[in-house]
């Protein structure tokens, strides 16, 4: 009996001090919640950008393909051998300037031999011409005369036009390309020689969609970047506007001209080509840093004013996005024109939270960023 009452004392002590502990945590876990329920997350720090109506051009921007304001290949007219070659590749040379000379030596003694039947042809009908004013000569023999005459006036001709097109000569100004033909190259007709290509202008032919053809025409302003070198954008103005649209991509062709006078352009050249139309457009713009993705729906976060305490508060927005301009986004609808938004440190917030501006500094935001190697 004794062992039992002991047993029973023990055991009535061990629920007496578990009953103690279970109040003491009872309590405590009572005054966090009461803490929790009290708590007020400490304002974040962010950065914001008040939202504004911006003017942006209304540029079209496309790859285009360089090529000359007048290019050719040279060929050859006539079969011949190549007696001198006159031009350096990658020369320029002047409109009419003999470039390849061939061999002529039978079509020379040719014309010589054509020439004196002419010369005797000639003859011969002055003195018809004497014998049938006395009627000795008839008046067959007179026109048989006349015809070898104008037959040996065409031979003639036809030598002398061989033998100016053995004198192959550049048809205007511009850079001749590699050539292709050395000494002694027995050439046919149609044989390439070089390439001849008028740089100082050149056209840049690109395509524009179907929908965009209402608002080009010609005269706009038309830029073509070359490359990454500072300085290298030429300027020009559209020319022509193709007549047909292309069934597969839609497209049609439009073609600018451009002055080279430096040779920045090469036929051939793909290069970045930017029209920029006559009205700018007015669109409501905030920093894409501004801008929190996600699939449900693009969002940022308004910093709105208390109107009792004046302390700013987070509000999640959806908008609707446009096109993008540099460091900035057009908002089409969602927010308006002088709300401020968090442009830094949005990723960090929630909505009602307490926000508080940052003194530190910001980067500054444009529309035509020009970033550079640090």
């Amino acid at each position: 009996m004794k062992a039992l009452k002991s047993i029973l004392i023990a055991f009535g002590l061990l629920l007496l001090v578990l009953a103690i502990v279970a109040g003491i945590k009872a309590e405590q876990i009572f005054t966090m919640i009461k803490n929790g329920e009290s708590f007020v997350p400490p304002p974040e720090s962010v950065s914001v950008y008040q939202a504004r109506l911006q003017s942006w051009p209304q540029t079209y921007t496309a790859i285009g393909t360089v090529e000359a304001d007048e290019g050719i290949t040279i060929s050859a007219q006539v079969p011949g051998k190549v007696k001198r070659i006159a031009f350096q590749s990658g020369a320029y040379v002047q409109a009419g300037e003999v470039l390849v000379e061939q061999e002529a030596v039978n079509e020379k003694a040719q014309l010589d031999a054509a020439q004196a039947r002419l010369k005797l042809a000639q003859a011969s009908y002055q003195r018809l011409v004497e014998l049938r004013k006395r009627n000795i000569a008839s008046q067959s023999e007179l026109d048989t005369a006349v015809q070898q005459v104008e037959s040996a006036k065409g031979d003639v001709d036809d030598l002398r036009a061989t033998l100016e097109k053995k004198q192959i000569r550049a048809p205007f100004d511009g850079r001749v390309g590699i050539r292709q033909v050395d000494l002694g190259t027995d050439l046919q007709v149609g044989t390439a020689i070089v390439s001849l290509q008028a740089t100082n202008r050149v056209r840049v032919n690109f395509p524009i969609p179907q929908g965009w053809l209402s608002k080009i025409s010609r005269g706009l302003d038309v830029s073509v970047a070359v490359g990454d070198a500072e300085g290298s954008v030429v300027s020009g103005k559209i020319t022509a506007i193709g007549t047909e649209i292309n069934p597969t991509t839609r497209n049609a062709t439009v073609q600018s001209s451009l002055d080279n006078a430096d040779n920045k352009l090469m036929p051939g050249m793909a290069v970045s080509t930017t029209v920029t139309l006559s009205e700018p457009l007015q669109v409501l713009a905030v920093p894409s840093t501004a801008i929190i993705y996600a699939p449900f729906g693009d969002t940022v976060f308004v910093a709105d004013k208390d109107e009792k305490t004046g302390a700013l508060k987070a509000r999640q927005q959806f908008v609707r996005l446009g096109q993008s301009r540099g460091d900035f986004v057009e908002v089409l609808d969602g927010i308006k024109a002088g709300e401020s938004v968090v442009s830094a440190g949005a990723f960090k917030l929630f909505n009602n939270q307490a926000l508080v501006i940052t003194d530190k500094p910001t980067p500054e935001f444009k529309t035509e960023p020009t970033p550079a190697d640090s």
